[in-house]
Parts: structure tokens; sequence; C-alpha cells
């Protein structure tokens, strides 16, 4: 497959945008565009050496701007992932050569995932739009990473609220995951974009460690020097719950809660690097240390 050279970023202002975007830069080794909607505010934000292309979403907007584009990273949010089915024809109508789709998060490719966490069918649906699209001469690469666990630590996603010192441990809290930072994120991007060849048409899995919340804990009391209230609560229950919530009565705040119980089931796939293997030394990455993240998420809020 021929080189990458020119990326377009849709989705650049939100959680993972910015990461992804500084580490593309850094690289050097791309010209970098972030796609914004017409009248988007947004663009005041980037870097000067970033090219602004706008689109109102209509088909002949999104091609333009995808003329002489080598490759589009998708990181929009999970409210307009159906929007990326634009974003796909309109990739192969102007002739790009790769699409990463917002992924970055749960193995959703995983059967049994898709089962306890029924919203990630919206990936799933693009991974398969992808799929059908194959012989158009459009290559993909879906990006596994787990919970981005600096971010969700730092905002109490994964059972620890830091200010609190009070810890929510699933079940016996010793169920391995996979989990990645942002840096690890940001570096997968720029590894796949390096070596397009071998990450075309599947997914790859990523992860700076593999843990559980008991260790998480025990680092967390080490780190701060204090002990934490613990509560125990059952994955399957809170799996049972959130699905009644978010399938039967639409309440999409419930999303995250049920995303983190199935984290923590057994049949949730999450510790891919030893279910699957990971893709970091084909990517060129480096595992990091448990306790030097946490205690970089803690200093980062002055503890």
């Amino acid at each position: 497959m021929s080189e990458i050279k020119n990326v377009v970023v849709v989705g650049a202002s939100g959680n993972l945008g910015p990461s992804i975007l500084e580490a593309l830069l850094v690289s050097q080794k791309f010209n970098v565009s972030v796609l914004t909607r017409v009248g988007s505010h947004s663009s005041s934000t980037f870097p000067a050496n970033v090219t602004i292309q706008t689109t109102d979403y209509s088909a002949s907007s999104l091609e333009n701007a995808f003329q002489g584009q080598d490759a589009i990273v998708s990181v929009i949010a999970g409210a307009a992932l159906g929007e990326q089915k634009k974003l796909i024809d309109a990739a192969i109508a102007s002739g790009v050569k790769r699409f990463i789709p917002s992924e970055f998060g749960s193995n959703t490719d995983n059967k049994e995932a898709q089962e306890l966490v029924p919203v990630f069918s919206r990936k799933v649906e693009i991974k398969e739009y992808l799929q059908q699209k194959e012989s158009d001469g459009l290559t993909w690469t879906g990006v596994v990473v787990g919970p981005v666990f600096d971010r969700s630590l730092k905002l109490g996603f994964l059972g620890f609220d830091i200010p609190s010192r009070r810890a929510t441990i699933y079940d016996t809290g010793d169920r391995p995951f996979t989990a990645s930072t942002l840096h690890q994120v940001s570096s997968a991007v720029v590894g796949i974009l390096s070596n397009p060849a071998p990450t075309a048409n599947k997914y790859v899995y990523v992860g700076s460690f593999t843990t559980t919340q008991n260790e998480v804990l025990g680092v967390l009391e080490s780190v701060t020097g204090e002990k934490w209230a613990v509560e125990k609560t059952s994955s399957a229950e809170k799996v049972n719950i959130g699905k009644e919530q978010v399938v039967k009565r639409r309440d999409s705040t419930a999303i995250r809660p049920l995303v983190t119980a199935a984290m923590y089931h057994e049949r949730s796939g999450s510790d891919f690097e030893s279910e699957i293997g990971l893709s970091n030394e084909e990517l060129g990455l480096s595992k990091e240390k448990l306790e030097d993240v946490i205690k970089k998420v803690l200093g980062s809020l002055g503890i």
C-alpha cells in the first residue's frame, strides 16, 4: 500500500481529538487537516499549522473537503456515529485510502460485549459498512484501546472517586482489564498511519497495561497515603439495570455506567492483552507503568 501523507481528523475538538491531532503534528510525518461543521467556533482552538476544512455534511462538500486526502481519522462523539456513513461514502468518492472509525474503547468486535452493551451496535454497524466498501478501494482500521485510563480515572469513570477517596469495586475486584492512556491512543493512530499495509481491514489492539481494580486501588492508597472507603457491587446486576435504562427508557446518561459495569463483567473480553494479543510492537508502542500514570493523574489534580 502506498504511503499515507495527508490526514484529516474529524472531531478534533472532542475528548480524544486534541491529543490525536497533537500526536500527528509532533510526528512530523503528515500534512494534517481538521474537518469542522460550517458555523463551528472550534477552529479558533486549533494550531496555526493545521488546515481547516469546513463542511455542511452534504455529499458534495464532504467530497470537496476530502480531495487529496490519504486518510481520515474519525473521533466523533457517540451521538453522531451514524454520520460516519456519509464520511465513508465521500472518502470513497474522493479516493481516500484509509478510514479509522470512531472506536477507541471497548472491544466491540466481541460478541458477548455486544450483548452486554447493546449500544455497541452503532459501532458494529459502521465496521460492517466499511467491510462492504472494501471492494471500492477504501481500507479501514478499528482501534481497540480499552478505557482511556488517565482520562477515565480523573473523571471517576472506573469506579474510583479521587476527591472523596471512595472506590466502587465490582465483584471480587480481581478481573483483569486492558487499558490505554491518552498518549498511547494517540501514538497508536500515528503507528497505524505509518504502517498502513499490515493494519489494513482489521481491528488492532493496543494497551498501556493490563490491571485490576484491586491493583489500581492499592496504588491509589499508596500514592495518596490514605485508606479508601470501599463499596462492593455486582457487575451483572449493574449491567442488567443499565441495559434496562438504556434500551427501554432511552436514558443516554446510563450509557457510561453500563459500559463501566460491562468492562468488569466476566464475559466482557476486557483482558484482550491475554485473550487476543496486543499490536504494540507492530505499531512501535511501549508499555507504561500503572503507578507512573496514576501519579501523573493525581499530580494534575494537585494531589
